[in-house]
């Protein structure tokens, strides 16, 4: 690399002796350093400069690519809106029983009324709203409303399978503390399998910590637990598909929706301790799911039961305010694990 020291003497020199020429005097040492530190100075400036310019091109890139219309914000919004009001309206729908024919029009109904009313409450932030029902998945609601009852199968096996090869959502037990065995061993359990790994899920109590503990053991092998006081109320429910225990998040329940794939099978075990009540769905129709030996039908007053039910429903929903227009269908299926 050239010596810039050495140039910047030499043009200095140069200028000194066209200066004496001309009756000035020459450049010193000092006046040569005062040269260099301008110079210096200069070439500082030019790189912020540089620096400056290329950062204020990034930003304003940057800011391109953004998203500033805030109506996107309300059309988020009503379409969590909508999928929450759907899975609500499609459990109550479905608890009341009926044919398939039945839960769809009830469903229909009461789907339309809560459209009706969220467009008026979005008209108010000068929003346009409309949902409406557009199809369903046929299945089975599989439960038990007696609460003084253990989880045996009709005819009181303990050990027994409640559907094979399906799709399973919604699954939530809310169970007798007293009725829970206090040693693992002998605990009542709840087996998802997928065909290639299981997922075990455990409910008993500890009567030295006054306790009730979820443990689930994932497809790995490995097992945690969560926890629930004694001064918890009598009863103890476990929300499988939305991982809580008594309203509080479980996070070993996680595995469920992690750990498995596809369609599953759904055991119970040790089902004589745990009494309370239950409900599951599966994407299977009922006349494929039910089995006399199992299942009592809806109505006759004996548990557990399998009915008719919507396993899943398809919705559209339209988002119109200024210039921000959003259509979508959504498929609806709350608490679905596999």
């Amino acid at each position: 690399m050239a010596d810039v020291t050495d140039a910047f003497e030499r043009a200095s020199d140069a200028v000194g002796e066209a200066r004496e020429s001309a009756g000035e005097r020459a450049l010193g040492g000092d006046d040569r350093g005062q040269l260099m530190l301008v110079a210096a100075l200069a070439i500082a400036v030019l790189l912020v400069g540089l620096v400056l310019t290329l950062n204020t091109a990034i930003y304003t890139e940057n800011l391109a690519t953004r998203t500033t219309d805030t109506n996107l914000d309300g059309a988020v919004a009503h379409g969590g809106a909508v999928e929450a009001g759907a899975g609500t309206l499609l459990d109550e729908a479905n608890r009341e029983g009926g044919t398939y024919g039945e839960l769809a029009d009830r469903f229909d109904e009461t789907f339309g009324n809560w459209s009706d009313a969220a467009a008026t409450l979005a008209a108010v932030r000068g929003a346009a709203t409309d949902a409406s029902y557009v199809d369903h998945v046929e299945g089975t609601r599989i439960s038990q409303t007696d609460a003084a009852r253990n989880f045996t199968d009709r005819n009181e096996t303990a050990d027994w399978t409640l559907a094979s090869d399906v799709g399973v959502r919604g699954v939530r037990v809310n169970v007798s503390r007293d009725s829970l065995a206090t040693s693992r061993g002998s605990a009542f359990e709840l087996v998802v399998d997928d065909g290639t790994d299981a997922v075990e899920t455990e409910i008993y109590r500890n009567t030295t910590q006054g306790r009730v503990f979820v443990a689930v053991e994932d497809a790995g092998g490995t097992r945690t637990t969560c926890s629930v006081a004694a001064d918890a109320g009598d009863y103890v429910t476990v929300d499988v598909a939305d991982g809580r225990l008594n309203g509080t998040v479980c996070d070993p329940l996680d595995a469920v929706h992690t750990d498995l794939d596809g369609a599953v099978t759904v055991t119970y075990r040790n089902a004589a301790e745990a009494e309370g009540s239950y409900e599951l769905y599966v994407d299977e129709t009922n006349a494929t799911v039910f089995d006399a030996t199992k299942y009592a039908s809806a109505g006759s007053g004996s548990s557990p039961v399998a009915q008719e039910a919507l396993y899943a429903v398809t919705v559209s929903y339209v988002y119109e305010s200024g210039e921000t227009y959003v259509s979508r269908e959504v498929r609806v299926a709350p608490g679905e694990i596999a």
